[in-house]
């Protein structure tokens, strides 16, 4: 019977991954980020799109020393090194396979040749399917490992995200190359009972891939506190205090695998700055980029609390005065992210270095709720947060549908939501829709979410792992979300916003869209705190077999 259930069983993965990749190659049919130069820019051309082939163009062509300060008025290189590494062998393959006009130095300005583009458009894919992907398969059989058939529902429900699709394939950018670093990296930390490696090596090994993330796209920086957390339990876990050799080993040595992961990565920088500046100088230089607090506390429509409480008649941004912006913003951040953290911490320290805990992945499922946790801190709370950043809460919170069906798919709609504005602004209309109408046909099928949905509207209890006892609350959080934001996209599509008030839905997807995230905080912590009491719970039973 089971010989015979296998092979359907790989047969239904390669056809769900294969059609995964279709969608993904058909939404890139559509237009990218600033094609053709649509929304008039004087300053520049394009959008993303434009920004990823010029990094290549002049990684490609000029000294390292130059590629954070050349010509910075048009799309100036503001992502950390390994990007530019990247950017840099991206830039090659182009001129090797598409020609060198594709990136020639400044000539190759407003590119957008079809035969490039299907260039760009394999890159990203090729980039996903290789490190993403690989990711979300190998975090779906720990979580699930025996049961086969709800793990493929993990791997197909996670790689059919609407927000992920559409940014990386349809706006175009590299956000699966950072989100599977960082996953990858919580694989590793979480990691233990191997009979062939110490456990704590595993967390050596995740915390340079952790650094990889963050070295390709700063938004990783939502993870750090999570990650800081859980791996200063693990480090004390066994010690009675943090003068103990055990403690004392293995918190220097991760962070000194920290200080060489970076060192490696920025020391060229350093060693060939740019003529008339010094090592120093560079470096600081390409911090600059990466955090431009003169930009303001926000910008656009983001769907957060600093632009919720910028609307008549708080008018945060107006009447707090500019240079106190970050240092609210750093407040409200640590006061969300504390929590979690704390309850992270706790976890780690629980955790059993044993083979007695191989196969148990309630420190993987404490780590991805943590980051989640996390990363909704920074977004609704932290200075220069972009629409975008969402992806970062969405991809840990993903794989882990089969603990949360309802939460995952509301969270899901409400995330591509909130995207609304960017898809309208790069004429991506067709390809949202058609996503969200895949994914939610998709959550139909795996059923679970709906039958939690109709359990609630009961007020019982929808399933053991939700652990939300005769509760009615969460069937009508659900229901008045979807007829706000159903409601939202019949209003934006019949009516024209008043002359007084032209950003007047723009606000509304804003302020809509940061209740949403809000409720999801709370919620987050929540799991995050039930994770925490099985942890205690398991570490009691497996520390007494």
């Amino acid at each position: 019977m089971t010989s015979s259930v296998a092979p359907i069983q790989s047969s239904a993965a390669v056809t769900i991954i294969s059609a995964l990749i279709l969608l993904r190659i058909l939404v890139g049919c559509h237009r990218h980020s600033g094609e053709n130069n649509y929304l008039g820019k004087v300053d520049g051309y394009g959008g993303d799109y434009e920004a990823q082939r010029h990094w290549m163009e002049i990684t490609l062509h000029l000294p390292i020393g130059q590629w954070y300060t050349y010509d910075l008025t048009y799309w100036g290189l503001d992502y950390p090194p390994l990007t530019a590494y990247v950017s840099y062998v991206c830039g090659f393959l182009s001129h090797v396979l598409v020609g060198p006009e594709s990136v020639a130095l400044f000539t190759s300005r407003a590119f957008e040749d079809v035969t490039h583009k299907a260039f760009m458009r394999a890159s990203v894919l090729v980039l996903d399917a290789m490190i993403y992907f690989s990711a979300v398969w190998v975090i779906a059989k720990r979580l699930e490992p025996k049961d086969a058939k709800e793990r493929i529902w993990i791997v197909g429900l996670a790689l059919a995200q609407p927000s992920m699709i559409l940014v990386d394939h349809g706006h175009f950018q590299y956000n699966s190359v950072s989100l599977g670093l960082a996953m990858w990296s919580f694989h590793f930390m979480t990691l233990i009972g191997s009979d062939t490696i110490q456990p704590f090596t595993n967390c050596v090994i995740g915390s340079i891939l952790f650094c990889l993330s963050l070295n390709f796209k700063q938004m990783a920086l939502y993870y750090a506190p999570a990650v800081f957390a859980y791996l200063l339990g693990r480090s004390s876990a066994g010690s009675t205090s943090i003068i103990h050799r055990k403690f004392l080993l293995r918190f220097f040595t991760l962070g000194i695998t920290v200080m060489l992961s970076f060192l490696a990565l920025w020391l060229p920088f350093a060693l060939y700055p740019s003529e008339g500046d010094t090592p120093f100088g560079s470096i600081l230089h390409i911090i600059e980029r990466l955090f431009p607090f003169k930009r303001g506390l926000y910008e656009g429509k983001v769907s957060n609390i600093w632009c919720a409480l910028s609307t008549k008649p708080f008018s945060f941004r107006d009447r707090v005065p500019e240079r106190l912006q970050p240092m609210c913003a750093l407040v409200l951040t640590i006061s969300l992210c504390l929590p979690p953290c704390v309850a992270l911490f706790k976890i780690g320290r629980e955790c059993i270095e044993s083979k007695k805990a191989s196969g148990y992945d309630s420190q993987l499922r404490a780590l991805l709720w943590g980051a989640s946790s996390s990363s909704i801190s920074f977004f609704l709370a932290s200075f220069q947060v972009h629409e975008k950043s969402i992806l970062m809460t969405l991809s840990p919170l993903s794989v882990l549908v089969a603990d949360t069906p309802l939460l995952c798919f509301w969270f899901s709609v409400a995330s591509v939501w909130t995207l609304w504005p960017l898809v309208e602004m790069d004429r991506l209309q067709t390809a949202y829709f058609a996503c969200v109408v895949i994914y939610c046909l998709l959550c139909l099928l795996y059923d679970r979410p709906f039958a939690t949905l109709k359990t609630y509207s009961r007020g019982g209890t929808a399933l053991v792992r939700d652990g939300i006892n005769n509760s009615v609350w969460p069937f009508l959080v659900v229901l008045f979300s979807f007829i706000g934001m159903i409601g939202l996209h019949i209003a934006e599509s019949t009516f024209a916003a008043p002359e007084k008030l032209p950003d007047l839905f723009p606000v509304l997807w804003s302020i809509g869209g940061a209740g949403m995230f809000c409720i999801f905080w709370g919620c987050s912590y929540w799991q995050l705190k039930r994770q925490l009491l099985n942890a205690i719970t398991s570490y009691k039973k497996l520390k007494f077999q």
